[in-house]
């Protein structure tokens, strides 16, 4: 595998992807997204440009949530993990060797619809079945980790409506809803513990966490949560486990954002990491306890309805292996 993953470059995107410089959700995942928002009457709200839903606890707030911001939170995953411009080779080549085969534990922290996790296997599985990755049997456990409710449910529907088409690209994929505040260290710990007793008694070393899209929270948000991320990394980086972590936000020019990323890369000194230092990614040094402001990245996207959308994004990695 590692000879083909270092070799994969943005030529090898197929055109359904990656074409004249803008990037394409694979369609399957906007087929169920819009089959989804059809089968509750809620098509006829849908744009890509609901700023101010940032999501919530509330039904109304998951809702407007999954109808305006599900494609613009997968289509930032997908620029990270695709890497059309050869700018993060790391990631992409973390990512994919993660996915390649055998079985691995995913933790997605404030999942709400699940659009960063099912747009990663999206990725994957159209690239296998373009037979430009290798389609071997892969086994992904997703524990889904969010206080709405609401939320979680739309990432099952949603994940059930990817599944035949995920299972035929060799991907079986098993979802575990957990309704947890992440702001409530103890019921958080239990939900983590939960999360490596499953894996340990299936045998699974692998693991992938994936946070997407929280800064809408905002600093009096973020700020409660940031001990839940702490733990996270800090179990991730044990040395018996093979472990990514991947954090990708829209662009954050907010001092508060840096500071709180850097408290939870503190945790990380401890145990083995590294912190890619290309494109969007930061590297930590010894003697350095504070990260560089995020650089935002641009890009262009097809919105499902033939719009381009302008974004940006910055993103947060370590590979513990």
């Amino acid at each position: 595998m590692a000879p083909l993953l270092q070799a994969f470059l943005s030529q090898h995107l197929p055109s359904c992807l990656w074409s004249q410089d803008v990037l394409y959700l694979p369609s399957p995942l906007t087929s169920a997204h819009a089959d989804y928002l059809a089968e509750k009457g809620w098509a006829d709200g849908h744009t890509s440009s609901g700023a101010n839903a940032i999501g919530g606890a509330s039904e109304a707030e998951a809702r407007d949530h999954v109808i305006h911001r599900f494609t613009n939170s997968a289509a930032r995953m997908q620029y990270v993990c695709s890497d059309p411009r050869d700018e993060q080779e790391e990631i992409r080549n973390a990512v994919f060797e993660q996915l390649a085969d055998g079985a691995i534990h995913l933790i997605d922290l404030a999942a709400g619809n699940g659009a960063g996790t099912l747009a990663i296997l999206s990725l994957v599985g159209q690239l296998r079945l373009d037979g430009l990755i290798p389609k071997l049997p892969l086994n992904v456990h997703i524990h889904a980790i969010d206080y709405s409710p609401f939320a979680l449910n739309h990432f099952f529907a949603l994940k059930e409506k990817l599944d035949p088409w995920i299972a035929g690209a060799g991907i079986n994929v098993e979802l575990t809803l957990v309704e947890c505040d992440l702001s409530i260290l103890g019921h958080f710990n239990e939900a983590l513990e939960a999360f490596f007793a499953d894996a340990k008694s299936k045998g699974v070393k692998r693991f992938l966490c994936t946070v997407s899209a929280i800064t809408g929270l905002k600093k009096e948000g973020m700020e409660p949560i940031v001990d839940a991320l702490k733990f996270t990394a800090a179990a991730l980086g044990h040395s018996q486990r093979t472990s990514s972590w991947l954090w990708v936000e829209p662009a954050v020019g907010k001092s508060w954002f840096t500071a709180l990323v850097s408290t939870v890369s503190l945790t990380m000194k401890k145990v083995a990491h590294k912190f890619f230092a290309k494109g969007e990614t930061f590297k930590l040094g010894d003697d350095s306890l504070m990260l560089p402001d995020p650089v935002e990245r641009k890009f262009s996207w097809a919105d499902p309805g033939g719009k381009h959308v302008q974004s940006h994004v910055v993103v947060l990695t370590f590979k513990n292996s």
